[in-house]
């Protein structure tokens, strides 16, 4: 990533018809911040943060699925935050072609 540049994020990430396209932007530590773009109907299979973590959706919309007492989904749109916990298992669904900043902290 570039330092003392200003950016556009959702136009450093391209979609990609057979995967999640995933770049790194900053890692430092525990501390890494990535974006994801998910096209339609794509999923990020189901992982662990070992770190509390965030998502935010710049484009689309997320829905996403957290495996507490039970599995819980949470639908995530343009513009909308939402925070978890560490050791928290969980995995994404594209409702629409979908671009999202996640942050591990």
């Amino acid at each position: 990533m570039d330092f003392h540049k200003v950016l556009e994020l959702k136009k450093i990430i391209n979609y990609k018809k057979d995967c999640v396209s995933v770049e790194k932007l900053l890692e430092n530590g525990d501390f890494k911040a990535m974006l994801l773009a998910m096209e339609k109907e794509q999923v990020l299979n189901e992982h662990i943060s070992e770190v509390d973590a965030f998502i935010y959706v710049l484009e689309g919309e997320i829905e996403f699925n957290i495996k507490l007492e039970e599995t819980k989904k949470f639908d995530i749109s343009k513009g909308e935050f939402f925070a978890f916990h560490a050791q928290e298992r969980h995995f994404l669904t594209a409702k629409k072609d979908s671009k999202a900043l996640v942050i591990r902290i």
